[in-house]
């Protein structure tokens, strides 16, 4: 309470300031304008700490998200900004229209799952995977906050190209980076270690006639997630696929032989840039965009 009455306090002073006749003009107006906005979104901010390295925070959109406090990547963001990866949201949410069928793959915390539950509407459904059973219990609870209970579909499961026993390993200060492999035995010393298991979306939505939009972020298992999913994407006509794509990480077949395959089912390729999205690429023009670096693609047909 104590900082949102600072804030406020503060921002009326600004504005009294800046409201003075000689500070008009339109670079001012457009500077005051931005600055407004912005002191507004911080004096409606607000995150409750409820203990146990758990938060309750509010999203740019006014959806409430549970966090983890210990992580340094994606809870920081969401807890200071109320949003995350706004080049990819740029994206991907006005691709979501009323009545589709969204799936996010990798859910994390929520906050696609969330934005993408508002835009299919009452009639649409959301499918939100997500394997770190941790992190799931606070996405569950981030649904039912929101009155979702009814429009997303939860799954604890690694997205994967076939049903078998996994382990996940992550760090708890880095929740977006863990990552998981068929139980083996060997754990890094530095990750925690959890047993999951792992289903294809083959099997998992074997009922679900077709989808619209899958969002995948699975930290370089996307083959893996697509692999079990060739009966689904064959039945989904019309479909978009934003996915996270590193031509470093090792996979069965080249990074080219990888987006060709995209262009054989009929999908054309652009990368999602934080200036924007670009034109359609061939493949060998969207690895020579990348030069090696990390990012998300657009895949529509």
């Amino acid at each position: 309470m104590a900082r949102k009455f600072a804030v406020g306090h503060v921002t009326k002073n600004i504005f009294r300031f800046l409201a003075r006749p000689w500070l008009f003009s339109d670079n001012m107006a457009r500077r005051l304008t931005n600055l407004e906005a912005s002191l507004r979104r911080l004096e409606s901010s607000q995150t409750i700490y409820l203990g146990d390295h758990e938060a309750l925070t509010r999203l740019h959109t006014g959806h409430r998200i549970y966090v983890d406090t210990r992580d340094m990547g994606i809870a920081s963001h969401l807890m200071l900004e109320g949003r995350w990866e706004p080049w990819i949201e740029q994206v991907l949410i006005p691709a979501i229209k009323p009545g589709m069928r969204f799936l996010d793959v990798g859910a994390n915390f929520g906050y696609y799952t969330l934005l993408g539950a508002e835009m299919v509407g009452a009639t649409g459904q959301v499918y939100a995977f997500e394997a770190n059973p941790l992190i799931f219990k606070k996405l569950v609870k981030s649904v039912a906050v929101n009155g979702f209970d009814e429009r997303i579909a939860l799954f604890n499961v690694a997205v994967h190209d076939e049903s078998s026993a996994m382990e996940i390993f992550f760090r708890h200060d880095a929740s977006g980076g863990g990552w998981t492999e068929t139980a083996k035995g060997a754990h890094p010393a530095m990750n925690e270690v959890i047993p999951i298991r792992g289903e294809s979306l083959d099997r998992l939505l074997a009922d679900v006639p077709k989808v619209d939009i899958i969002k995948i972020d699975v930290e370089g298992a996307e083959p893996r997630v697509l692999a079990g999913a060739k009966n689904l994407l064959a039945r989904s006509k019309n479909l978009t696929i934003i996915l996270e794509f590193d031509s470093r990480r090792l996979m069965a077949q080249t990074p080219e032989n990888y987006l060709q395959g995209f262009e054989a089912q009929g999908f054309s390729i652009a990368i999602a840039e934080p200036a924007g999205l670009t034109g359609k690429l061939s493949a060998s023009e969207c690895l020579a965009r990348l030069n090696g670096t990390v990012n998300y693609l657009m895949l529509t047909r």
